[in-house]
């Protein structure tokens, strides 16, 4: 149910006017009174007022939960309008904490680590915090695997990169509660969830809020345990004893129907949360949701992409299907060019061979070439066959054309907000050009290291004896492993902005030599110095 709210009576209850009779109103007071005589077919000559028949309604449950059409609209009809959701920076939420309150930095998954903002740390130390990892339903088929490898990694990860203890890394999933009990027993008072946009914190104080609400029921409570006494005493004398499948079915449903009526509203659209928003977990404890930060290219994205697909990429693709090294994989050949969702377009060099494995829930398309894919780009609706190609409006940006600095093996290309696919270049090595990627303007993206290396068992290239295989033997003979993140090599770069004197290798290691003082050319990148051109 929504409301429209009159901002400028607001101390009445007639403030608040339902939405239909809103409409009803509007289209009453601009028909003529014979239309209205019409209408009304002769049954009164008085017209009733829809906010007169207000008292007459029966009056709504006190606990149930009252939706904002802004609110409903963004849940039900994936509505979005952008001057409604305004994405703070850091610096408007930061200043809007209190100096002396306990953080939480929430972090997603999904395109990690770009939803780690270094301005924070402007204000606050990041060894003073705690991290959260949410969304790692995302990235493991269990909490026990998620448990197994994830935690190690993440515990490195902002160890070695930001010297946070390790106590004060958390990783969980606040959509199917892995691991929350575990921060629920960190939790302190007085403590501030900040994080990017969609980073997941309001779904993870749901989930927190649910915890606290067990361990109430967990209390004595004379009347909650004869009602229960009598429940179980109906289901005897029914002769219908509860199956476990039907148990855990009421209980999931309980969960849901808990987190639907407490707690702050979640959802997809950016700037859903507005105002530091206090949440009381027990007596001595309260927490607080905070709105997202973004910078101001990252809140672009809302800008140019279709309504209807910011839920559907958002919800995220399942690592664990999509992007190990046995998931499926689409190749691409020298001059193709491979877009997802119009989110980004990548060039294959000539006399290359791509596989790519797609971690962005949104279908891979792979052109021709880029006269193609820029044709179908600009006008969409010439072949409506591929009409579901484009998550991307392209009357409302334009293509920024970047380079991607050398690798060698595979690398994983990671979109904001969105997730990333895996590249493996195979045949011959191109030793004359880089591989390139137009992205729409404002839309931020990098390259990384495979996370996989790093959170699943994957090929290392040695046999049973520790022996160096080639490349072409690797699937049949290599054991598997899991590696260590040791951060004496990068694990992200940069894209290298595009335009410029030369070709693309020689824009890149021009880059790369101001940047950093040193590079490499691109046709001598080796496994050795793979990562020396990363900025």
């Amino acid at each position: 149910m929504g409301y429209f709210v009159d901002t400028k009576n607001t101390s009445s209850a007639k403030a608040f006017t339902k939405e239909e009779d809103f409409v009803h109103q509007r289209l009453l007071r601009a028909m003529s009174d014979q239309d209205k005589l019409l209408l009304l077919n002769g049954a009164s000559m008085s017209v009733p007022d829809a906010q007169s028949e207000l008292s007459k309604r029966k009056k709504h449950d006190p606990d149930a939960k009252v939706q904002c059409t802004r609110c409903r609209d963004a849940l039900f009809r994936s509505k979005f309008v952008p001057d409604q959701y305004k994405v703070d920076s850091v610096t408007e939420v930061m200043e809007n904490i209190p100096p002396h309150a306990n953080l939480v930095y929430v972090v997603s998954a999904m395109d990690f680590p770009m939803s780690i903002n270094e301005d924070v740390f402007k204000y606050r130390g990041a060894s003073t915090m705690m991290f959260v990892v949410t969304k790692l339903d995302l990235f493991f088929a269990n909490k026990a695997m998620a448990a197994k490898y994830g935690l190690q990694f993440f515990h490195d990860y902002f160890w070695r990169t930001y010297k946070v203890p390790p106590e004060n890394v958390f990783c969980v999933s606040g959509t199917v509660d892995w691991h929350t009990e575990r921060l629920y027993q960190a939790v302190q008072d007085n403590l501030f969830f900040i994080g990017c946009v969609n980073s997941g914190k309001s779904t993870l104080i749901l989930a927190l809020l649910h915890i606290a609400q067990q361990n109430r029921q967990k209390l004595p409570n004379a009347r909650r345990d004869r009602m229960a006494q009598r429940l179980d005493d109906m289901a005897i004398s029914n002769n219908k004893p509860t199956t476990r499948q039907a148990l855990a079915k009421h209980n999931l449903a309980a969960i849901n129907t808990f987190k639907k009526l407490h707690g702050p509203g979640t959802s997809y659209m950016p700037g859903f949360t507005r105002g530091n928003l206090p949440f009381e977990l027990s007596r001595n404890v309260t927490i607080y949701d905070v709105p997202g930060f973004a910078s101001s290219k990252a809140s672009q994205l809302y800008e140019f992409m279709h309504a209807n697909a910011i839920k559907s990429i958002q919800k995220g693709q399942k690592m664990h299907k999509k992007g190990t090294y046995k998931s499926h994989y689409e190749t691409a050949r020298g001059g193709q060019v491979v877009t997802v969702g119009g989110l980004f377009f990548l060039q294959v060099p000539q006399n290359v061979m791509l596989q790519v494995r797609n971690v962005v829930n949104h279908k891979m398309h792979i052109f021709k070439n880029m006269e193609k894919a820029l044709q179908l780009w600009n006008d969409p609706h010439s072949n409506p066959a591929l009409r579901d190609v484009f998550a991307v409006d392209s009357s409302k940006t334009k293509l920024v054309k970047y380079i991607i600095p050398s690798f060698y093996g595979s690398v994983d290309l990671v979109i904001r907000s969105v997730g990333y696919i895996t590249m493996t270049p195979t045949g011959k090595f191109n030793a004359h050009q880089p591989f390139t990627v137009y992205l729409p303007e404002g839309l931020e993206a990098i390259i990384r290291q495979p996370i996989t290396r790093y959170i699943t068992r994957t090929l290392a290239g040695r046999d049973a004896q520790g022996n160096v295989l080639k490349k072409e033997n690797w699937r049949e003979k290599s054991v598997t492993e899991v590696k260590r993140y040791t951060g004496k090599s990068p694990f992200v770069s940069r894209l290298i902005p595009g335009e410029g004197p030369g070709n693309d290798a020689e824009i890149m290691q021009k880059y790369v030599q101001q940047v950093k003082g040193h590079a490499v050319s691109h046709a001598t990148v080796s496994d050795e110095n793979q990562y020396t051109n990363w900025v």
